[in-house]
């Protein structure tokens, strides 16, 4: 097991990465192993301070209603090389954007980033909750067939 504490500003995160193959590999040493998981975790790391860098310059070019590059900056953030166990925090940074967006009174900036996004989630719970929040801002903007459309995914994903 790897504990990984990162402190940022007002949160305490907790990382526990788990080891689910054999205990030491034929022909491995404990030190390869060693260094193979924190090389993981290294990368993870770097690809997690990139992110936060990035989610700041997208937050700071909304407040001063730059929405296209706005845009553009929040689409990096999920072409970065994430690890599959990493797709729940990813969602909750999409979700998080495209409310953004929306309290920017651009709700249909919102929607164009879960669209273009959408393909990053794998799992059918994270695809469900992607089209629900399509479904609100498509009814926050007054489109109400294509937010019962959305729903409507949404629900065929839960089943």
């Amino acid at each position: 097991m790897i504990f990984i504490v990162h402190i940022r500003r007002t949160a305490i995160i907790l990382v526990l990465a788990v080891s689910l193959g054999p205990a030491v590999e034929p022909g491995c040493s404990m030190y390869s192993l060693a260094a193979q998981a924190g090389a993981s975790t290294s990368q993870l790391g770097k690809t997690r301070s990139k992110a936060e860098s990035q989610h700041e310059i997208v937050l700071l070019l909304i407040k001063k209603n730059e929405f296209t590059q706005a845009m553009t900056e929040a689409n990096q953030i999920f072409e970065m090389k994430w690890p599959a166990d990493q797709e729940p925090t990813l969602l909750k940074e999409l979700l998080l954007l495209s409310n953004n967006f929306f309290h920017a009174k651009q709700a249909a900036l919102g929607i164009k980033l879960l669209e273009t996004n959408m393909k990053s989630f794998k799992s059918p719970a994270s695809q469900a909750a992607i089209w629900k929040e399509k479904g609100y801002l498509y009814k926050n903007l007054g489109e109400n067939d294509k937010a019962l459309e959305c729903f409507r995914q949404a629900q065929r994903l839960e089943k």
